[in-house]
């Protein structure tokens, strides 16, 4: 089952929400928004010592509802089980770094990306693979449901895939030798490196930015006002302190063409695209 957290957000100025904010939008519940997360996918989702989820996409969202004058409501569920119940209309909205691919956009809408980054290919440290070639015949595990799985099933075709529901299993079957490789968004990766015994054998461009998926018959306009409260965050700073606080990579070009107002607030920075 879901495990539930709700976290009150209000606007500057304090007091729960407004019931002009409450009525604002066509939501699961009404003033709140339902937002279904997850607990192990760094950093964008995770869940803290204290059982409360944080990450980039879950202060990315808590700021933007805080702006928008609502609460959210956090349910704790699989990549699949965000897409599913967003179909279902269970949710208003994923809290994760979700991948806005078209095929997914058949099934619910997105805001415009807020993130944009890499695909890898980690393994034990000390294996000494550099090429996607090397990893033919050998058992890859990938999240299923992921764009992870996509890119595998595609380009790793020799390769034996080997699917999980969420990252602590898959990297946990990685550690234990159980597959030889895992393929993860590049700051999963990243974050993964840092702490356990693994490196990145391959990094490859995402075809696709992670943006937050949205019900399709969802209210339209509480997505743009999330897209233009994330605009806002850009020219404010916000947003450039919470991307020092997850990530190492300087920001893609690909992001900038969907939010060009992040070129003046990474220009002549080591954030700017190519500056490292």
């Amino acid at each position: 089952m879901a495990a539930t957290v709700l976290l009150p957000l209000t606007a500057c100025g304090g007091g729960e929400a407004t019931n002009s904010a409450a009525s604002k939008y066509k939501l699961v519940q009404n003033g709140v928004i339902t937002a279904a997360t997850q607990s192990e996918q760094p950093p964008f989702a995770i869940t803290d010592k204290a059982g409360k989820p944080t990450g980039f996409s879950v202060e990315l969202m808590n700021e933007a509802a805080k702006r928008l004058d609502l609460k959210v409501q956090y349910k704790t569920t699989t990549l699949q089980g965000i897409l599913a119940g967003l179909s279902a209309g269970q949710y208003d909205i994923g809290v994760a770094g979700v991948g806005a691919t078209a095929e997914r956009k058949k099934q619910v809408a997105f805001t415009t990306p807020y993130y944009w980054g890499f695909t890898d290919v980690l393994t034990l440290k000390g294996e000494k693979q550099t090429s996607l070639p090397e990893f033919d015949g050998k058992r890859v595990g990938v999240v299923s449901g992921s764009v992870q799985e996509n890119f595998v099933n595609h380009e790793m075709i020799r390769a034996k895939p080997v699917k999980f529901k969420d990252q602590t299993a898959l990297i946990t079957q990685l550690l234990s030798g159980g597959i030889d490789a895992a393929v993860l968004g590049g700051a999963s990766a990243d974050a993964y490196v840092a702490k356990e015994p693994v490196r990145i054998a391959v990094k490859l461009a995402s075809l696709q930015g992670s943006a937050f998926p949205m019900r399709k018959d969802g209210d339209p306009k509480l997505l743009q006002d999330i897209d233009d409260q994330i605009d806002a965050m850009i020219e404010d700073g916000t947003y450039i302190k919470l991307y020092r606080k997850y990530f190492r990579d300087p920001i893609a070009a690909d992001l900038i063409k969907e939010r060009p107002k992040l070129a003046k607030q990474v220009m002549n920075t080591d954030l700017a695209p190519g500056s490292r």
